[in-house]
């Protein structure tokens, strides 16, 4: 029973110090968008307003810095700090950020009305709608 329950707080504790960490990423991060495009798209039927910014993504600190789908995800925001979701990343942008080293590439942002075309920063965030899980 005593080896359970270490099991049990060791994973608790590694998930929220997981948790923790991803957090505070936006303080470790610096991330420039610059618009690309403006459009719309069908998505099963339902039709959707799209804007899709070119981001260069750099870290602030030294040790390397996961940005991968299971933990995190980019939202763009407008200046009053409505955010959108993420709908394509380029897989450019994801995986190990290194120190030093930029990341470049393309992602698009989706909403129901054209109020994403107002949406002027990009942020990483752990307040995603469908992240995936990883595989066990």
């Amino acid at each position: 029973m005593k080896k359970v329950k270490g099991i049990i707080l060791s994973s608790l504790l590694i998930s929220t110090f997981a948790s923790l960490a991803s957090e505070d990423l936006h303080n470790k991060l610096i991330i420039q968008a610059v618009p690309k495009s403006e459009g719309t798209v069908v998505i099963e039927g339902q039709p959707k307003y799209e804007k899709t910014f070119n981001i260069t993504v750099v870290s602030k600190v030294k040790d390397p810095i996961d940005l991968s789908g299971f933990i995190g995800c980019y939202r763009a925001f407008d200046e009053k700090g409505k955010e959108f979701d993420q709908r394509t990343v380029q897989s450019d942008l994801l995986g190990s950020l290194k120190h030093g080293i930029a990341k470049v590439g393309y992602v698009s942002f989706i909403s129901d009305n054209d109020s994403v075309y107002n949406a002027k920063f990009v942020k990483w965030s752990t307040q995603c709608p469908h992240l995936p899980e990883r595989l066990k």
